[in-house]
């Protein structure tokens, strides 16, 4: 992304500080690139080899602390690179182990060569400058999702060798443990090594927390953590990476993304939601009230934490009122209802708290679940929809061993549990429909519902989460400041084409207000997001459907999960016509080439620069005729508008 002023930079991002700047560097047959202390997807001849490679730590509440370097060497010499970086990783007082003293960190030191121009050698070595306490702390190495399918061998650290493939579905476990070497293919008939040292090496499924990869990490989880770094001590780890046999021929390069069409105007398609908290009914915030009478979500969904204050009832009756709508209910609770436990205690005095406000949820989540809490709950709420699942991630569904007798199934998504980097984030958008795939074969014959999904973490299922801060990306954190962004309207735009993609049944979207809300609350009122302007669109909607593209279905698992990648886009009809609302999840201009009459707006980082100084009453600029051809900005939204009925989805090459 080229450097921009700092008013667009806030609109692109939500703050200030540009993203870290991406190093691109040749190294040998290989093409990467640097972005702060990762090293991006490393490429040969556009063959993605390995999706990307860094030294982390893991922190006692499994946060990520991102490295910081302040010098950085590059030397091309005879085999192709010698790239060097020294910085430190800054640690958390929290993590110290022992009173608490000056300043924590790890001292860092990073160097990539490159040899016989087929080979990548890395070496890191880290020195802690007090005792430390961490969970892990070493090389992660990322295989790209493209390569599901494609074959594998690994040498165990006992002398084993494993012949595998990549899956398709998402595993719980880690796929292997004990590894010293993995060969994969990187395309049908070529092969690349990693080879790994001084420690255990594991493999597992990234998908289970929304990245779109496979990952390798040192350290087994079977280990004891958190252990101690020592204060002094230096640790000196290293991989090879090489190149096996003959390197694959050029790939060839995609083109503007493909012409767009409609799935079938009777399929069905997905309700969707809003989250409301229990603040939210307190006090109504002038507005909402008013907001929720335009928009009429298909159901308001309140989830009641143990521990947290109960909700102002008659408060929770007036937005339902307003919205018109229905009320979806999580009770998340120690353990599963119908034990007879203190959970079913506060459960019984909320329904009967909810049944004197005249409130008649019509669907009741008990989280955890299983046939005991469903039994319970029909009891409890005869007539509704029963629900189960976790209010965490898929990694907490895919390994849940207990469910049965749910009408639907739940989880939400957070896209920053492993990292907060914008790309990756981005990226972790093509991982969903696995993930929905693998979920019916868990549980079938139950109905899927997703979210509340957002790019901060509401609550950790790991650990204590990291402190917030308005101006930084930061992993598991609760607040992250591009939720109110063009980059977080552009994700949540995608994360809803990417559920209806796989077919869910219901799309719960964040909160409204709140400390990660999608609008901000002040003095003056509340300023809407981008996030809104494009929501505001969608509610409008008779209709909801997936906009298909071109030739998905003939591309290679996961090589593409979205329809016109780095375009997401999603339809709706009004009685006027249909109207089409794309995103841009990527920083760089994107051409998107059209086939139909009609106009369109955009939202990019100078009109909505432009609303904010204005406060204009419509985020949209005035509208214009479609071109055939459309440069879609950076992280921007368009709204396409046609007065007349779409053709389907078969078009000219």
């Amino acid at each position: 992304m080229s450097e921009c002023l700092p008013a667009l930079t806030t609109a692109l991002l939500g703050f200030a500080e540009a993203a870290p700047r991406r190093r691109a560097f040749a190294a040998g047959v290989f093409q990467g690139e640097l972005m702060g202390g990762r090293f991006g997807p490393l490429q040969v001849n556009g063959h993605e080899v390995w999706h990307g490679l860094a030294y982390l730590l893991r922190d006692i509440g499994w946060g990520t602390p991102e490295p910081v370097f302040d010098k950085i060497f590059e030397q091309t010499h005879a085999d192709g690179l010698l790239m060097e970086l020294k910085g430190q990783i800054p640690c958390a007082p929290e993590n110290i182990s022992g009173s608490p003293g000056k300043e924590a960190r790890l001292d860092l030191k990073i160097q990539l060569s490159v040899h016989a121009g087929r080979e990548l050698r890395l070496r890191a070595e880290v020195e802690p400058n007090t005792d430390l306490n961490v969970n892990r702390c070493g090389w992660v190495l990322m295989h790209p999702l493209s390569c599901s399918g494609l074959a594998l061998e690994v040498d165990h650290v006992d002398g084993r060798t494993c012949r595998s493939s990549w899956p398709y579905l998402v595993p719980p476990w880690p796929l292997f443990t004990g590894v010293r070497e993995i060969r994969h293919e990187y395309a049908p008939g070529y092969w690349a090594s990693a080879q790994f040292c001084e420690e255990d090496y594991e493999v597992e499924d990234q998908r289970n927390n929304a990245d779109a990869s496979f990952k390798t990490y040192s350290r087994s989880n079977m280990m004891p953590r958190p252990y101690v770094l020592r204060r002094g001590q230096s640790i000196v780890r290293e991989i090879r990476l090489r190149l096996l046999g003959e390197t694959a021929p050029p790939k060839s390069k995609r083109q503007a993304s493909p012409l767009p069409g409609w799935s079938s105007a009777t399929e069905k398609t997905a309700q969707l939601g809003l989250a409301v908290t229990a603040e939210m009914t307190l006090q109504p915030v002038p507005g909402l009230i008013k907001l929720l009478q335009v928009w009429r979500p298909a159901y308001l969904h309140l989830t009641l934490w143990p521990e947290e204050a109960a909700p102002n009832w008659s408060g929770l009756l007036a937005l339902m009122q307003a919205a018109r709508c229905g009320l979806r209910i999580d009770f998340v609770g120690h353990d599963e209802l119908g034990l007879g436990g203190t959970d079913d205690q506060e459960c019984l005095a909320l329904s009967q708290a909810m049944a004197e406000a005249g409130i008649v949820p019509e669907l009741v989540t008990a989280l955890p679940c299983g046939p005991m809490a469903a039994r319970w709950l029909r009891q409890r709420f005869p007539g509704t929809t029963i629900g189960g699942g976790t209010p965490h991630y898929f990694a907490q569904l895919n390994r849940l061993e207990l469910s049965g007798g749910e009408d639907f199934m739940s989880f939400t998504v957070c896209p920053t549990v492993h990292g907060a980097d914008d790309v990756g984030v981005m990226h972790s958008l093509r991982s969903l429909p696995s993930m929905l795939q693998t979920a019916r074969v868990l549980h079938p014959g139950r109905s899927w519902h997703l979210g509340p999904s957002a790019l901060s973490a509401r609550a950790s299922p790991l650990g204590p989460q990291p402190p917030s801060n308005p101006y930084e990306r930061k992993a598991l954190a609760k607040v992250d400041p591009r939720t109110r962004s063009l980059f977080g309207a552009a994700w949540l735009l995608g994360h809803v084409a990417a559920a209806l993609q796989a077919k869910v049944d219901a799309i719960s979207l964040p909160a409204l207000i709140g400390d990660d809300g999608l609008c901000e609350v002040t003095s003056m009122g509340w300023q809407e997001s981008p996030a809104m302007a494009w929501l505001a669109v969608c509610f409008s909607w008779s209709s909801l459907q997936c906009l298909d593209w071109d030739d998905t279905s003939k591309r290679p698992f996961g090589e593409e999960v979205f329809l016109g990648w780095p375009l997401a886009s999603i339809a709706g009809k009004l009685d006027r016509g249909w109207q089409v609302l794309i995103a841009n999840l990527s920083d760089e201009p994107s051409p998107l080439l059209w086939p139909l009459d009609g106009t369109y707006a955009m939202i990019d980082a100078e009109a909505w620069a432009n609303h904010r100084g204005t406060r204009s009453p419509d985020p949209w600029p005035t509208a214009q005729k479609m071109p055939g051809m459309l440069i879609v900005q950076p992280y921007a939204l368009v709204r396409i508008d046609i007065f007349s009925k779409p053709v389907n989805s078969e078009h000219a090459s």
